[in-house]
């Protein structure tokens, strides 16, 4: 019967040809009589879902999509019921279903969408209340879902025989999209649609596989990766090597727009949720960017700049050999130079009299005071002699490239490489004096015991985050290999871990927090590791990719060194922002470990700032033991720590 919309066809699970007659005298008699089952025409109205079905899981999803494959094609497979074993007097007899409870639900969304009548009538198996929950759990165990190899070549074969896409779709309840992904897989080469039905490959390679209708470059990038490269990524990104992903900074900055209007040709992925293109001709993508940055070039070349360059792709290591034009301290104005020679011999002899007074701490404070005041207002002065490097200035460029947002970036202030390396000497020189003259808040002697503390917590933070491990160990090998002049010995890998020894800068350290953390971590992983050391290697090919990073976090974290003498930056604040170090959980001041080191003044501008100044005001007059006591009871739970030990955003 040929089916109208909105008109559901009365459709057996037997070819409609065979009439219910003709089934019944094929069955013996004795199997009827030894199950006491028969098939009817029930109307839709008397049947009801039994609570004795097995299927309670997952029983509504796809209700809409067997709906509109009944409207289309009938109810291809009888339902299997039993008749109500307490009928009332008063109403029709009730039959439970209790096999084809997804069916009868999607039966009942056509009711209710009036595509049929309540006396539409359902083929049913009907059989006895006893063996009903046998039939129920019979027929889920016993069912079997089709392949989908056999599904989307199936669709392949529809559309061979003259349906459209919007036919298919709406015959078996699915979108175009679907039908249009399902007919790019059967599209595969036969081999690898042959390895999925083996289980061999999964759906993932097959749709990496779609990427391109090429059968011959299909198979050429599987014989070229060997068997542990064959990811579906990996497929899909060598199918698509000579391509340029619209998604790629390059793409988004020329415009999607701008490239078709320029005869350029697109392929899209029907498999991504993004509806993701890829741009077939990559040098004309090359040639507009190029042409894009010549534009925004010309602007900042008509603002000054000695040179400018543009770079389509800006390669980091292509980038590290430019430099920022340096600074340089201009001569001072002669109320400049009056004030520089009053204050350094002022700090000269403030200097002398902190040694004598090294007893008296009510003298110590005062002189401490004193020392900030002057340090302050020679860093004032140096910060207004601060100017860019004359001779560096006038050689400064621009960089124009597109930025990882595919965006135009434009980097000014830049030397050429070949003006880099001939004024690096000189500004090391220079850096390392303006270090030097920094004012300090803390002696060299309590930083580097803060800066151990928070290397072994950044240790303890870094194993369990293995993408910062692997991200800091790549940039030691990328410094090592490709900003360097050093050479490697002749052994194949020369990465030699030295665990950091942190104990000379900070005594006690084995009893913090963060040393547990760490050795609790390292005897869980030496406990899953193979006991003889030859094996090891063996053992790691067969770990997962989550163990390896695991156990690369721990090895990498070790190496940690963030130690330091000076209050400045350094590289470990870098690997400390990514790893989320707080060292709030690891490290709380104390007056042993903190408010004892720092003088008296420092301790109340302490209690100022994390507590507020009436909470240091009666402590003024204490004693610098009493003090520091008083100064840690204050501080508990506030969370405060000293500059030098928080992890400032970048």
């Amino acid at each position: 019967m040929t089916a109208v919309r909105g008109v559901i066809p009365h459709a057996w699970a037997i070819p409609p040809t065979i009439r219910e007659d003709t089934v019944m005298n094929a069955i013996p008699v004795t199997s009827i009589d030894t199950y006491a089952s028969e098939f009817r025409s029930i109307p839709l109205a008397r049947l009801a879902l039994s609570p004795l079905n097995v299927r309670q899981t997952n029983a509504e999803q796809g209700i809409e999509e067997l709906a509109a494959l009944i409207c289309a094609q009938g109810v291809l497979q009888n339902l299997s019921v039993y008749e109500d074993p307490e009928p009332s007097r008063r109403r029709e007899r009730t039959y439970y279903v209790i096999a084809g409870g997804r069916r009868w639900r999607a039966l009942q969304l056509l009711l209710a969408q009036k595509h049929i009548s309540s006396s539409y009538e359902v083929p049913c198996l009907v059989t006895s209340y006893d063996r009903a929950l046998e039939v129920s759990l019979t027929e889920n165990c016993g069912r079997e879902a089709m392949h989908p190899a056999d599904q989307f070549e199936a669709f392949r074969k529809l559309i061979d025989a003259g349906r459209s896409v919007e036919d298919v779709a709406a015959r078996f309840g699915v979108s175009p999209l679907i039908v249009q992904r399902r007919l790019k897989l059967a599209n595969v080469c036969t081999e690898f649609v042959a390895l999925y039905r083996a289980g061999e490959i999964t759906l993932e390679h097959l749709m990496a596989f779609a990427i391109t209708d090429d059968h011959e470059r299909q198979r050429q990038v599987w014989k070229g990766l060997k068997s542990y490269e064959r990811h579906p990524s990996t497929l899909k990104r060598m199918l698509t090597e000579n391509e340029v992903s619209l998604h790629e900074p390059i793409a988004r900055f020329v415009g999607l727009k701008a490239y078709q209007k320029a005869g350029g040709q697109i392929r899209r992925d029907l498999f991504a949720e993004d509806d993701e293109a890829f741009l077939l001709d990559p040098a004309l993508v090359e040639k507009l960017a190029s042409e894009k940055l010549e534009q925004h070039a010309a602007k900042v070349r008509r603002e000054g700049a000695a040179w400018v360059d543009t770079a389509p792709h800006m390669d980091y290591s292509v980038r590290a050999a430019y430099a920022h034009v340096g600074t340089v301290l201009r001569e001072p104005t002669n109320e400049e130079r009056t004030q520089l020679e009053t204050l350094t011999a002022r700090r000269a002899e403030l200097e002398k009299l902190n040694v004598a007074a090294q007893d008296d701490d009510e003298k110590l404070d005062e002189l401490a005071e004193e020392q900030e005041s002057v340090e302050e207002a020679l860093e004032a002065i140096e910060e207004a002699r601060t100017v860019p490097h004359p001779e560096q200035a006038s050689l400064a460029g621009a960089i124009v490239s597109v930025g990882h947002d595919g965006k135009v970036h434009i980097e000014r202030g830049l030397l050429k490489p070949e003006d880099a390396k001939r004024f690096a000497r000189s500004r090391t020189a220079e850096e390392e004096g303006d270090e030097a003259d920094r004012p300090r808040q803390h002696s060299a002697a309590l930083v580097r015991r803060l800066t151990a503390h928070r290397t072994l917590a950044l240790q303890a933070t870094l194993m369990h985050r293995p993408e910062v491990a692997l991200a800091g160990l790549t940039h030691r090998l990328v410094l090592r290999t490709l900003f360097t002049h050093a050479g490697w010995s002749d052994s194949a890998v020369q990465i030699d871990p030295q665990p950091v020894s942190l104990d000379q800068y900070a005594p006690g350290l084995e009893e913090c927090k963060a040393h547990a953390a760490i050795e609790a971590q390292r005897e869980r992983l030496r406990a899953e590791l193979p006991q003889e050391p030859q094996a090891l290697f063996e053992w790691l090919l067969n770990r997962p990719q989550a163990k390896i990073l695991e156990l690369l976090a721990f090895c990498v974290a070790l190496t940690v060194d963030g130690v330091k003498s000076q209050e400045h930056a350094h590289p470990s604040d870098a690997l400390a922002r990514a790893a989320g170090l707080d060292m709030c959980e690891w490290w709380t001041p104390t007056a042993q470990n903190y408010f004892a080191s720092i003088p008296r003044a420092r301790i109340l501008e302490v209690v100022s700032e994390a507590v507020s100044a009436d909470a240091a005001a009666p402590l003024a007059q204490l004693k610098k033991s009493v003090l520091a006591k008083a100064a840690e009871e204050r501080l508990t739970g506030t969370r405060w720590l000293p500059g030098v030990l928080r992890t400032v955003a970048a």
